[in-house]
């Protein structure tokens, strides 16, 4: 099955996003998970997928048609105390499809793929 970013139609947006693990049932939604539920509903949505960075840690790829749309979501779903400094938020302009500055940032491992796509 191939990657959602491999069936995009450029120019697209690629925002990558450390996925934050709880450590409790009691703990409160992570700003990870806050803008994953948040992106469905979002204008400029093309979809979302889990992945890889590139020492290993996990991360969600979220796909978006323009910058104003990423900056929306993402703005919406930090909390007011937090800065971008606790929440980094990496976005790459994919502008064709032999365009890979984006998926040097991750690798989507094909026995985890999770992936959502807005149709």
């Amino acid at each position: 099955m191939a990657s959602l970013a491999d069936n995009l139609e450029p120019p697209y947006y690629a925002a990558i996003m450390e996925t934050k693990q709880h450590e409790s049932v009691d703990e409160p939604m992570s700003t990870s998970d806050r803008l994953v539920s948040l992106a469905i509903r979002r204008p400029g949505f093309l979809g979302l997928e889990t992945a890889r960075d590139i020492a290993g840690k996990p991360v969600t790829v979220s796909y978006w048609r323009d910058l104003a749309d990423v900056e929306a979501w993402s703005t919406e779903g930090k909390g007011e105390d937090e800065s971008d400094t606790q929440f980094p938020l990496e976005v790459r302009r994919v502008a064709n499809a032999a365009d890979n500055s984006a998926r040097t940032l991750y690798v989507v491992p094909e026995d985890s793929r999770t992936t959502w796509r807005y149709t």
